[in-house]
């Protein structure tokens, strides 16, 4: 505590900083990337040419000025002149062989469904499935669990000596769930502009001060930290002891015998790895879920425990899904049931459990009375039209090609064939696609710009710009032009006519928006949550221009 008020004071005075404050800071580099199953640039990288060029410092299709009169900066933050190729080295670990492999530095050689020991499952699925390793990694090729921990047993050997133990100041947001989410209950105000002192974990972020010992890293990797034994394991507001499950997995999977983690159970591989989430998840194992369901009814005064009555018992290891998937336990995390009566849907147990929905009021809200949900006109549901973000009117007319041009509304849901980046260029899938990237038009539309089904037209604005065929549709609607989710840049495509660059990814004419009212923190549900809580999608919302292409340029003869 008082080295959190210590940092809070030095914070207040000024003779401290957060890095966010100048992230282009140069003393802040070198700065080196590990994508991990994510497909950063492509599916997820909303603003794929700003990307390109400030985080990659590649050739890009960017056509906005960033200088421009109208760009709004923030004020709080230190804004230096753009850097460009910000990254020093990107280091990709996809199996997928998705966009990101395409400009990462280095690509490493994972593992794929059938050669790796793993599990698989979500909320939207009642049963646990595993992936067991039918043949060994081919060639090179080794598993995601034995690649990391090959880099922690390296790191750690050089770090030892190089970077020692040092301590780092780590601040927390409020977090959803917690009684932080009360921090400033009506009137938010700032510390920064004096009006409020600064309270860590109250008015500004937790502050705890973090030893890590970089020769230690491997060690802690491959076991089970000492937390889940002298804290809790916890989740969404509920907190539960985990003694007996560690003390269980130490007898499953062995005891690390020196080091970090002596005494500590074991996590050598893969298979201890899922043995782990397997026993601590109250999803699958019965006593864990009883013991989360008793944590719950302590806040809402009710007993739960009926609903895991029949799986109380149930403990399943990783072989017991290898002989066949098993259903998984009734769990608190969710607010599903998992019974051969219901089947999983959400709000389940708020209604028939009568548990609080986790409000601010306990119910289903739909008035914010926060001052800047009442500020912007959001306190209620309310309609709103697209929000014009300026990427067209300068550009209309600026590069013809002698065809009309229209603008319309572009929108980028979720893929018609096809699961994110997996394996949307085999020849079923392009099949089924046109054979490569394509939008959907409204027959309306089309006739305006003079575009007929399959044509080649380019899409474009400020952000960048993009090649495709025309799909023409009585099922779209005038003004809508639509482009599914994850068309990836491993199909071959022909250059833009506006910036004479291989034609962009559905990416490439949106950018990532930050609202202010998805920041608010402190105020119950409104805090923030990883993974649950973060910025809306109006940044796959945009306006483009749309004209049908006059040259097909394929870009495949020799460079001179």
């Amino acid at each position: 505590a008082d080295a959190a008020q210590y940092v809070a004071g030095r914070l207040k005075d000024g003779s401290l900083d957060m890095a966010c404050n100048d992230p282009d800071n140069p003393q802040n580099f070198p700065r080196n990337l590990f994508v991990w199953r994510s497909n950063l640039l492509g599916s997820s990288g909303k603003g794929h040419e700003y990307f390109l060029k400030y985080l990659l410092g590649t050739q890009n299709a960017v056509l906005g000025d960033e200088n421009d009169e109208d760009c709004i900066r923030p004020s709080e933050i230190t804004v230096r002149p753009a850097a460009e190729g910000k990254l020093d080295l990107l280091t990709v670990l996809d199996f997928r062989m998705s966009t990101t492999c395409l400009y990462g530095d280095i690509v490493l050689p994972t593992a794929t469904w059938y050669e790796k020991d793993d599990l698989n499952t979500s909320d939207m699925h009642p049963f646990i499935h595993p992936l067991t390793e039918a043949v060994q990694p081919l060639w090179q090729s080794k598993t995601d669990w034995e690649i990391y921990k090959g880099f922690a047993k390296k790191f750690s050997e050089l770090a030892k000596d190089y970077l020692g133990v040092r301590k780092d100041i780590v601040l927390t947001p409020l977090m959803h769930d917690s009684p932080q989410e009360l921090g400033q209950p009506f009137d938010p105000k700032d510390w920064k502009h004096g009006e409020c002192d600064p309270v860590p974990g109250k008015t500004m972020p937790a502050v705890t001060v973090v030893e890590r010992d970089y020769g230690a890293i491997y060690e802690k990797f491959t076991s089970i930290g000492p937390l889940l034994e002298k804290v809790n394991n916890n989740g969404k507001g509920m907190a539960w002891d985990t003694k007996h499950e560690v003390e269980f997995l130490r007898k499953l999977n062995g005891v690390r015998e020196e080091g970090a983690g002596a005494g500590q159970p074991k996590i050598d591989t893969a298979i201890d790895a899922c043995e782990m989430v397997l026993t601590l998840a109250p999803e699958t194992n019965g006593h864990v879920a009883k013991k989360a369901w008793e944590a719950l009814g302590k806040t809402t005064g009710r007993d739960h425990t009926h609903l895991i009555n029949s799986s109380e018992h149930t403990a399943i290891r990783f072989r017991d899904i290898v002989a066949q998937p098993r259903k998984i336990v009734t769990s608190p995390i969710w607010s599903g049931v998992e019974s051969e009566e219901v089947c999983y849907n959400a709000g389940y147990t708020n209604v028939h459990e009568l548990i609080p929905w986790r409000t601010l009021t306990g119910r289903q809200q739909f008035y914010q009375d926060h001052k800047w949900m009442r500020d912007f006109g959001e306190h209620l549901c309310v309609y709103k039209p697209a929000v014009d973000f300026k990427t067209t009117q300068k550009l209309l007319g600026k590069y013809p090609n002698g065809n009309k041009e229209i603008t319309l509304n572009f929108l980028t849901p979720h893929q018609k064939w096809g699961i994110h980046s997996t394996y949307s260029e085999n020849l079923r899938m392009l099949t089924l696609s046109r054979g490569g990237p394509h939008v959907w038009i409204s027959e309306t539309d089309a006739k305006k710009a003079g575009i007929t089904d399959n044509d080649w037209v380019e899409v474009f604005n400020a952000n960048g710009t993009i090649a495709c065929r025309a799909v023409v549709s009585q099922r779209i609607p005038e003004t809508m032009i639509l482009m599914y989710h994850a068309q990836e840049k491993i199909v071959h495509t022909p250059a833009a006519e506006v910036s004479k660059k291989r034609g962009g990814i559905h990416n490439s004419v949106t950018r990532a928006i930050l609202k202010p009212t998805h920041m608010i923190g402190g105020y119950a549900q409104l805090a923030y949550g990883f993974n649950y809580y973060g910025t809306v999608g109006s940044n796959r919302d945009e306006w483009v221009i749309v004209r049908k292409m006059k040259n097909i340029d394929w870009m495949d003869t020799p460079v001179k």
